[in-house]
């Protein structure tokens, strides 16, 4: 037995994958749940946990971060990312030496009224950061999906295309279409009107799942400060206050956390189960390794 052991553990140095193993003590992903009120220091606490800030980012990388944007609603009313994530986000981008800092978004309500009432344009006053709505006529680029079973193409904008570094920092809520508004289904936030038109008509979770063995984020952030727990996407709806930042390098695994704080299992939101069994990451919480930090 100890032979076998030994031998197993040769394989996986030769893999590259023991050290990870170690880490998570068998783990198939890592998840940081960080508790408090000062969502900036809840961002910075996980991220180190993680590995910090320059595991993620480097000097002269152009980084795109995809919070939630999308709605007319105030920072209050859990519609968007709460604008302090934002743009404490953006200034240790700024600080790890990101080259170029974008922020598409291809928001539901107009962006004139959107992004003002979200709190994030305000927020990112004084930062080199732009938020903005990708052109129609030439702010995307097709893409081919090669792993989609519905979601063959996709329009995605040239920022998220072109990054070194994506990080996906999406507001946890109800959604009436997909059961929950988590990471995965953040992406939607950014994808042109013509691919997300398409998902609705033809199985949503599944195409969730599909652009998601596609686009791979370096880093997960949900905003759990507060989540809306109906009424979702836009609200107003019945807000719960978890006053958690949730943090992953696994988009599968993070979401799979932020369903239990709905009182769901993570398999009952469709694109969580899709997702694990798709190999995109771990949606089993058996098999999380969950680390919990007071901030």
């Amino acid at each position: 037995m100890e032979l076998q052991r030994r031998e197993f553990i040769k394989a996986a140095v030769a893999a590259g994958t023991a050290p990870a193993l170690a880490a998570t003590g068998g783990k198939q992903a890592t998840v940081v749940v960080v508790h408090g009120k000062d969502l900036a220091k809840m961002l910075n606490l996980g991220v180190a946990k993680l590995g910090g800030w320059g595991t993620f980012i480097h000097k002269g990388d152009k980084v795109a971060i995809k919070p939630n944007v999308a709605w007319y609603s105030t920072p209050a009313q859990g519609g968007n990312t709460a604008p302090e994530l934002v743009r404490e986000c953006v200034l240790q981008a700024e600080k790890a030496g990101a080259e170029k800092i974008d922020i598409p978004e291809n928001p539901c309500s107009p962006e004139k009224k959107a992004f003002p009432q979200s709190g994030v344009q305000d927020a990112l006053k004084g930062t080199k950061a732009r938020l903005f709505r990708p052109s129609a006529r030439d702010g995307y680029r097709e893409v081919t999906v090669p792993k989609g079973k519905i979601c063959k193409t996709a329009e995605v904008p040239n920022e998220i295309l072109d990054a070194d570094c994506v990080i996906n920092m999406p507001v946890a809520k109800h959604h009436s279409g997909a059961t929950l508004s988590l990471s995965m289904k953040n992406w939607m936030g950014s994808i042109s009107n013509t691919t997300r038109r398409g998902w609705h008509r033809n199985g949503l979770h599944q195409c969730i799942a599909d652009f998601s063995t596609f686009l791979k984020p370096k880093l997960v952030v949900i905003d759990a400060s507060r989540i809306m727990l109906d009424h979702g996407p836009q609200g107003p709806g019945t807000l719960a206050y978890p006053n958690e930042v949730i943090l992953s390098t696994d988009p599968v695994a993070a979401d799979a956390y932020a369903a239990t704080l709905f009182k769901l299992k993570p398999f009952d939101v469709g694109y969580i189960k899709l997702g694990h069994e798709m190999g995109i990451g771990c949606g089993d919480l058996s098999k999380i390794d969950i680390v919990r930090i007071e901030a």
